[in-house]
């Protein structure tokens, strides 16, 4: 309850009161019989009530006495039966019972619309008038004005959204044909409380109230019975929209979850105070969730693309107003929605779209929508652009006042933006066809910004050349791409293969830096960067389908002039800010095999032509790169031993040449160990797969682990002393013995360690693996000689006990 209508309330209580009080202190009895007549006959009549759906006022047949009672008895015994009336008609009803200081309030309220009517009535007949039903007549009339002003203008104090004028005529003026009828109603029980009829014949007129009850009552349920079933089909349609709303909002981006809620809040807001009501207001509640319906016959790929639109998409995106409000017309709501949904990217000096409209000539619910619209487009991240403060966003949506901007619109969003923002982040038959082809004229350029340079091929700053120049560039732009094709071709190492694609593409579309992106399952990781910011692209991981460099890779759409700040982690050096970038998917046999992207300090510095060379490139470079991931898996292939997945013998030469290499330089020692087995059973690949993984797993990162032979591996130790080298053969014999029992392995398997040390033994590679190997095959030897010299000592005390058992036995 608002404070004004506190005010309103105890006003006119407190003047209810100071009438009883001074008719209490004055009163006379008139007519003793009559007023205690009326008093018996309002208690009984005020038991029949009906409650109204709209007001949530309760209706009594006790009107007709007190009407009689202003006419026929003083003012201080009508405002006691009306009194009596309103607390018996409050006892009388069970479920809603009132406090005894409501029961007091709404007595003395009565009081006073009671003293109103009378006055009225007694100013507004004249002396001469003396029919008495011409008298009743215009006492229900001054009775009905003074009840429904009173409480018209508590409701507008309320609320204060409707002037009183309309919200009587709308809300109370339907309750004046049951004031007739109570008038006569009145003048029959006047005329039945006569000389000329007896007491008890006007009593009949109970039966007669209690009819116009009932068929009152019966009309009123099935009414209110019809109004809900309304009322219920309008919410479960609501609902239904609401929900296709939605999903268009989760179809068209992730990132703007809740945006249209949002522009909700703020379109309404707006509307309340700058006057719409009533249909208008509705209409505007219903197209603030349905404004992008139409996006539902645009591309995905269009509404979620990280860049700049071609010409051609932004002639699909221009058709979602006109389908959108072609939808909105097939639910045939009760007002104007589909204007609001077909207007709502029509600017106000007629640069908009679909049909240009100017000024005034959009309505005004849809001036509201784009505005706001634009402000919470601004604050949400697109795939094209990160999202701007609120304060920034509104400076936008103020510099544009007056050009896309209704002026009026735009002073009212200024003022209450803050608040209408918080507001709103508290809160969170066969259809025809649609015009999805319709080709749009109007409309200079898109909210989400148009790719300029696909208008002329010609990036910012350039001018057209004459017909010499151009031919002299096509024949540039062939030898170039020859040349390309055959330096890129020539090599099968990956990195000197990007190196090349660097080298031969940024002279053919110059750029500030470049990446190349290669898929790695689920996500697209820089292969090779160059120039600007060389360090911090090659940080970049995109997952498929996120981020500029995502959506290129997912879709195998090309962008030009997008947007790098939207990759994941993107980020430049200051002074070295990077605004425009020209993606293009990389195609092979198989599908996708990433994305080059090149980069510009300056936003829209690519043109058409830099893509065109590009795609043209694209699939050469796409073979090259092909080839040589292909090698590179051959190569893995060969270098890897098929049984335990270790580097074979020829890999650990490698390795071994360069360590030993580093640690000449840095001084540091160095260890080869050769580990050999012997006592395999017929279970040897899966003792020796269990073997390696030990090996592994005892291993340091920098630290090499190959398959040398079929029963031998061998360990490059980086700076491992000889002195620290007993904890490392002590685990060699548990990881031995861990990988038997895994297996089940009964025969005893024995290892046998060869160690090779860097200075002590030697400062060459095959040196070192020589006396490593020598020193392995030593002790395997050794421990062959230990176990044949023990099965013969074995043998000779068999023999020499034999005898003795014999006897024995």
């Amino acid at each position: 309850m608002s404070w004004k209508l506190r005010v309103f309330i105890t006003i006119t209580a407190a003047l209810g009161v100071i009438r009883l009080a001074s008719d209490a202190i004055s009163w006379r009895w008139s007519e003793p019989k009559l007023f205690l007549l009326y008093i018996a006959v309002a208690v009984v009549c005020s038991y029949f009530q009906v409650k109204s759906a709209n007001s949530g006022m309760a209706f009594s047949v006790n009107i007709p006495v007190i009407i009689i009672s202003i006419v026929r008895l003083n003012l201080t015994e009508a405002i006691l039966v009306g009194c009596v009336a309103v607390l018996s008609q409050t006892l009388w009803d069970r479920h809603s019972r009132s406090r005894k200081w409501q029961m007091a309030l709404n007595a003395s309220i009565l009081s006073t619309v009671i003293a109103t009517a009378s006055f009225a009535y007694e100013s507004l007949t004249p002396h001469l008038v003396q029919s008495m039903a011409l008298r009743l007549l215009v006492a229900s009339m001054a009775l009905f004005f003074a009840n429904t002003f009173a409480s018209a203008i508590a409701t507008r104090l309320n609320d204060g959204e409707h002037r009183v004028g309309q919200l009587w005529k709308e809300s109370y003026f339907w309750q004046f044909p049951y004031y007739l009828v109570a008038a006569a109603i009145a003048n029959i029980f006047n005329t039945a409380t006569t000389s000329t009829i007896s007491f008890e014949t006007a009593l009949t007129i109970l039966p007669i109230l209690y009819l116009a009850y009932r068929y009152y009552s019966v009309q009123k349920t099935h009414l209110e019975e019809k109004e809900k079933h309304a009322g219920n089909m309008a919410a479960l349609h609501l609902r239904a929209i609401e929900g296709l709303a939605l999903a268009v909002e989760a179809k068209d981006n992730l990132n703007t979850r809740g945006h249209l809620r949002r522009v909700q809040v703020y379109a309404l807001g707006i509307a309340k105070e700058m006057g719409l009501k009533g249909e208008e207001l509705e209409a505007l509640h219903a197209g603030a969730l349905l404004h992008d319906v139409g996006k539902l016959a645009v591309p995905e790929h269009i509404l979620t693309k990280p860049g700049k639109l071609t010409p051609e998409e932004f002639s699909k995106m221009k058709v979602h107003p006109l389908v959108g409000a072609e939808i909105v017309e097939q639910v045939q709501f009760p007002y104007p929605v589909a204007p609001i949904v077909r207007a709502h990217h029509e600017k106000w000096d007629g640069t908009g779209y679909p049909f240009g409209l100017k000024g005034e000539e959009i309505p005004l619910a849809a001036r509201i929508l784009t505005a706001v619209d634009c402000l919470d487009a601004l604050r949400s991240d697109r795939e094209y652009r990160r999202g701007l403060s609120l304060h920034e966003a509104m400076d936008y949506i103020v510099s544009e006042s007056g050009k896309c901007f209704d002026p009026k619109v735009i002073d009212v969003l200024q003022r209450r933006y803050r608040e209408l923002d918080q507001i709103a982040r508290d809160s969170a038959d066969e259809p025809a066809a649609l015009s999805s082809n319709v080709k749009i004229q109007k409309g200079e350029s898109p909210d989400a910004g148009l790719d300029l340079c696909s208008l002329s091929g010609l990036g910012p700053g350039a001018k057209s050349s004459d017909f010499l120049n151009t031919i002299s560039a096509a024949s540039r732009e062939g030898k170039q791409l020859l040349e390309m094709a055959q330096a890129i071709s020539s090599s099968l190492d990956l990195q000197e293969t990007l190196q090349r694609v660097e080298d031969a593409l940024r002279p053919m579309v110059p750029s500030d830096a470049m990446a190349v992106f290669l898929q790695q399952g689920n996500r697209l990781l820089a292969q090779h960067t160059a120039g600007d910011n060389k360090r911090m692209l090659a940080s970049l991981e995109a997952p498929a389908g996120d981020g500029l460099i995502g959506w290129v890779a997912q879709n195998h759409q090309p962008v030009v002039n997008g947007n790098p700040t939207v990759d994941p982690g993107f980020s430049c050096e200051q002074g070295k800010t990077l605004k425009a970038a020209l993606a293009v998917p990389i195609e092979g046999a198989g599908g996708v095999l990433g994305v080059i992207a090149l980069y510009r300090r300056e936003p829209d510095a690519f043109t058409r032509d830099n893509l065109r060379l590009v795609l043209e490139a694209a699939p050469k470079i796409a073979t090259a790169i092909e080839n040589a991931l292909k090698y590179r898996e051959m190569e893995v292939q060969s270098n890897t031993d098929p049984v335990t997945g270790l580097a074979n013998a020829q890999v650990l030469m490698k390795s071994l040449e360069s360590e030993l290499g580093r640690s000449v330089r840095q001084r540091q020692p160095l260890t080869l160990l050769i580990a050999k087995l012997s006592g395999l059973s017929s279970m040897a690949d899966p003792v020796l797969q269990a073997f390696a993984k030990g090996l592994k797993e005892s291993c340091r990162d920098y630290d090499h682990l190959a398959r040398m032979g079929d029963d031998s591996f061998a360990m490059v130790l980086p700076g491992m002393r000889q002195e620290y080298l007993g904890g490392k053969l002590r685990k060699l014999d548990s990881i031995l013995a861990a990988a038997c029992r895994q297996y089940g392995n009964h025969t005893p398997v024995r290892v046998a360690v060869g160690e090779a040390f860097y200075p002590h033994d030697a400062d060459k590679a095959r040196l070192l693996l020589t006396i490593a190997q020598h020193r392995a095959d030593q002790h395997t030897a050794t421990e062959t000689e230990s176990i044949l010299a023990l099965k013969e000592h074995t043998s000779a005390a068999v023999a020499e006990m034999s005898p003795v058992l014999s006897q024995q036995h």
